[in-house]
């Protein structure tokens, strides 16, 4: 950055909780701080409890907003990075065109980056986790649904209207499985947790003596494990798919680095390997010569690292 500075703000916010953390200029987490959401409140009482997290956050640590260089936010999207507007997040109660950014200046007195969570995360591996000294890195998050993040020498890809990254909403089947984006056969339906249990149970609904079995992505793992012949089909296929999704990666961006992040990550090589088999199969060689493709390292960090980040890079274009 073009000036010196002690300390950063953070927040990662979700549909189910958001976290704050003071950040220091090397990337340290030096505090958190992690409440739910209550996004079934609406959008002006969201705010003012993102606003009091991030100063109990600073008072946490001993220290005051007037010493902090500024902050940034990783927020579900769509949405505006440029402008720090929120267009219309789906699991978000009444946010239509929120201008965040403005919103929390004036609260806060301090500047405020706005940034895709899905890309704050892909960041804060890019800078301090699985992609460091890498030039290119392309991170999937995979959770209750699939999100993805693009970085390109050291800053966020965003595409023409911010949109860039949406990996989770390529088609990977023609003719496939609803999407809740309204689309059919998207890698979301198949390699997010909620698509990997509902095709497990699918499975187990063709087992009389299964029907009734409780599945969760802990048990898809625990059976799988095992030996369990569903849970490793579905793991497997899982891997299948989401290796014609980063073949198709390779072939466009040609990466160093492919991030794996989210829960279904846990799933471990069981799903790794049919990834790396397929994405083997069906890139072009030179696409994949060198390719790494890894779990995550930061955790729940990732996204508030990442959005630190975002906000320290903004202060230096400036």
């Amino acid at each position: 950055m073009k000036r010196g500075f002690r300390f950063i703000l953070a927040a990662d916010v979700g549909g189910t909780n958001i976290r704050t953390a003071l950040i220091d200029p090397q990337g340290m987490v030096l505090t958190v701080i992690k409440r739910p959401t209550l996004a079934q409140k609406g959008k002006d009482s969201m705010i003012e409890r993102l606003v009091r997290m991030l100063e109990d956050t600073a008072k946490k640590y001993g220290t005051r907003l007037e010493k902090v260089e500024g902050i940034g936010v990783g927020f579900p999207g769509p949405l505006d990075a440029k402008k720090g507007v929120v267009f219309s997040p789906p699991n978000l109660v009444g946010w239509f065109h929120v201008p965040l950014k403005g919103i929390l200046e004036k609260k806060l007195g301090r500047p405020v980056v706005i940034e895709n969570d899905a890309n704050a995360a892909a960041l804060g591996e890019y800078w301090k986790g699985a992609g460091r000294g890498a030039k290119s890195l392309v991170c999937l998050t995979l959770g209750t649904g699939v999100g993805g993040g693009i970085v390109l020498d050291g800053r966020v890809w965003h595409g023409a209207k911010g949109i860039a990254g949406e990996i989770g909403h390529m088609t990977v089947i023609r003719g496939g499985r609803r999407c809740n984006c309204g689309n059919r056969g998207c890698l979301e339906a198949y390699a997010s947790s909620r698509g990997i249990i509902a095709r497990m149970q699918e499975l187990l609904m063709r087992e009389k003596t299964r029907r009734d079995e409780k599945i969760t992505m802990e048990r898809i793992g625990a059976l799988a494990k095992a030996g369990d012949r569903q849970a490793r089909r579905t793991v497997e296929d899982t891997g299948v798919i989401l290796g014609i999704a980063i073949a198709n990666i390779a072939n466009i961006l040609n990466p160093e680095v492919v991030v794996l992040g989210g829960g279904v990550s846990n799933l471990g090589d069981r799903l790794f390997d049919p990834i790396k088999e397929e994405v083997k199969k069906r890139a072009l060689p030179e696409a994949v010569e060198g390719l790494r493709i890894v779990k995550a390292q930061l955790g729940d960090n990732a996204g508030v690292i990442g959005a630190a980040r975002s906000l320290m890079l903004c202060l230096d274009k400036g």
